[in-house]
């Protein structure tokens, strides 16, 4: 029958086109979230019907909604919805589409994690009152009404409009600017865009949860198993015997929506409870004694809080590309206000490795190098006790202008963490594995940057392992600087790579340095001669 209360809507762990299509627009022909990892019912030979829709939000909306004629309220939520909540650019369509709120005529989107904005929506709508301004949400508005909200509101401030971005697309970047900046700092001011014919109005963010409401929330008694009719989902096989610890990221990087989606204020679990969280996963009759991983968008952002509560950039992480002083000591790369407990961490690590039947603790999740190198004893910890194998790290790229445009700090910082490696390797006369993870055709990457990287990689002695093509996904700085060729910080031209013939060329550069191929092969000899 139909819902008590409300239709909730989303499209799953991912945004349905960045699951259905490849960064070059090919379609997928797996899916780790489906059972088996197909992603089309049934015995599908002609590969039509997919189990997940394109733009499946919209699609599981009206669905919803022409299921029965009593009307019942429709609330977009999930990963899809939030980085879709304004105009956004659609990569498979190759086209700026208006906020899914409007497309799909629903009554609300709660953007980020939600767990507020869903009960306050819940308790309004059980005593039969208005969804309006609930902290984490967008609504749908009229010019009356938006003309209502002007006159009562002070703290209100309008993008660029659906009709000035047609007419000029480097409003498209202007917007994008001003979503990022209020997402980061967690502003109490109202968004307001005009679509084609209706206003999508954002409310201030939700409060982040504090750790014993995190705590709270993860001992809930999830099953941890799969729906017993779908069989093995990788996704499933992969995260079943990992642990969530931290959430939120305050790197901001230019292509990702974690920030957005997440927001830049960290919160960790406690001690406690993720220890209570491993010890039920040991007890599973299934356990095979290795936990996978212990993370978060960011693992070793696990404990970092701010000595001052925030400020109004929340960029921690990044301060620009600043040269070595006179002294030849390089410039203080992230925020001097941001606290590291790298005791915390340590410790929850060696408690974990400690309780009856786990055998092995790795960190699966990515780390920021220049926070490893501020935390020498957890990097040696990880590297040399918990690594599945090889440890991941993501330098990108290896060209200032290009990690500028990336909102990543300067190449040096992956120069430091392989000589800090490398010591730490020899102190304990055991080999660490590292794993680049890179991107080709990022917007201002050029063909000579990217055979400039491949030459310091290989230089590096690094064996590129895993890469990827840009991918314009909805939300993000970077499909901004993609849709107008802008640079993020001056708004002057750059560089885009949006033929497949030179993204083609850009990621072959990386292929040339994976392992066995006869450019790697050459760099590695060399860089063993030369050690």
């Amino acid at each position: 029958g139909p819902p008590r209360l409300f239709w909730g809507i989303s499209s799953g762990n991912l945004d349905s086109i960045v699951a259905n299509y490849s960064g070059n627009r090919k379609v997928r022909d797996t899916d780790s979230y489906s059972p088996g990892g197909n992603p089309y019912f049934g015995g599908d030979k002609k590969k039509k019907n997919r189990r997940r829709p394109d733009r499946a939000t919209i699609l599981y909306a009206n669905l919803a909604r022409s299921a029965f004629r009593e009307k019942a309220p429709v609330i977009l939520g999930g990963l899809e919805a939030s980085l879709r909540r304004f105009i956004h650019y659609d990569y498979q369509q190759e086209k700026l589409r208006g906020s899914v709120l409007v497309d799909a005529k629903a009554d609300l989107l709660i953007y980020g994690m939600g767990e507020r904005a869903v009960l306050e929506a819940a308790e309004r709508l059980s005593r039969n009152r208005d969804l309006t301004a609930i902290p984490g949400t967008c609504l749908r508005l009229t010019d009356r009404e938006m003309d209502v909200l002007a006159a009562a509101e002070e703290n209100l401030l309008t993008l660029p409009s659906w009709q000035k971005i047609n007419r000029q697309p480097e409003a498209f970047l202007e917007a994008e600017l001003l979503i990022d900046q209020e997402s980061r700092v967690s502003s109490s001011r109202i968004l307001a865009q005009h679509q084609q014919s209706i206003w999508t109005v954002q409310y201030p963010p939700a409060a982040p949860l504090a750790a014993k409401e995190l705590d709270r929330l993860y001992e809930l008694p999830f099953t941890r198993l799969p729906h017993p009719e779908a069989g093995e989902v990788p996704a499933w096989r992969m995260i079943r015997n990992s642990v969530t610890i931290v959430r939120g990221c305050c790197g901001n990087c230019s292509f990702c929506g974690i920030s957005r989606h997440q927001g830049a204020e960290l919160s960790s679990r406690s001690e406690q409870s993720t220890l209570k969280e491993l010890r039920r996963i040991a007890e599973s009759p299934d356990f095979d004694g290795t936990i996978t991983d212990l993370g978060g968008p960011t693992a070793n952002l696990y404990g970092v809080k701010c000595r001052i509560g925030g400020c109004r950039n929340r960029d921690c992480l990044y301060r620009g590309e600043k040269p070595p002083s006179a002294h030849g000591k390089r410039a203080e790369r992230i925020c001097p206000h941001l606290e590291i407990d790298e005791k915390a961490f340590l410790t929850l690590l060696e408690k974990a490795e400690k309780i009856p039947g786990v055998k092995h603790v790795f960190i699966s999740s990515g780390l920021r190098m220049e926070l490893l190198l501020k935390t020498p004893r957890l990097l040696e910890k990880i590297a040399l006790d918990h690594t599945p194998g090889a440890l991941k790290i993501a330098p990108e790229h290896t060209e200032s202008n290009v990690l500028r445009l990336m909102h990543k700090p300067d190449a040096g910082v992956m120069d430091d963490f392989l000589t800090l490696c490398r010591r730490i390797a020899g102190k304990s006369r055991k080999k660490i594995h590292l794993t680049p993870y890179l991107i080709s055709s990022h917007p201002g990457c050029t063909v000579e940057d990217m055979k400039e990287m491949a030459g310091k990689i290989r230089k590096a002695g690094l064996q590129v392992r895993q890469f990827q093509d840009f991918t314009p996904t909805p939300g993000t700085l970077s499909t901004a600087m993609y849709v107008t060729g802008l640079d993020r910080d001056t708004l002057e031209p750059i560089h885009v790579s949006r033929g497949g013939k030179e993204r083609r060329e850009q990621r072959r550069l990386l292929e040339n340095q994976r392992p066995g191929s006869r450019s790697s092969r050459s760099g590695s000899a060399a860089v063993r001669k030369k050690t």
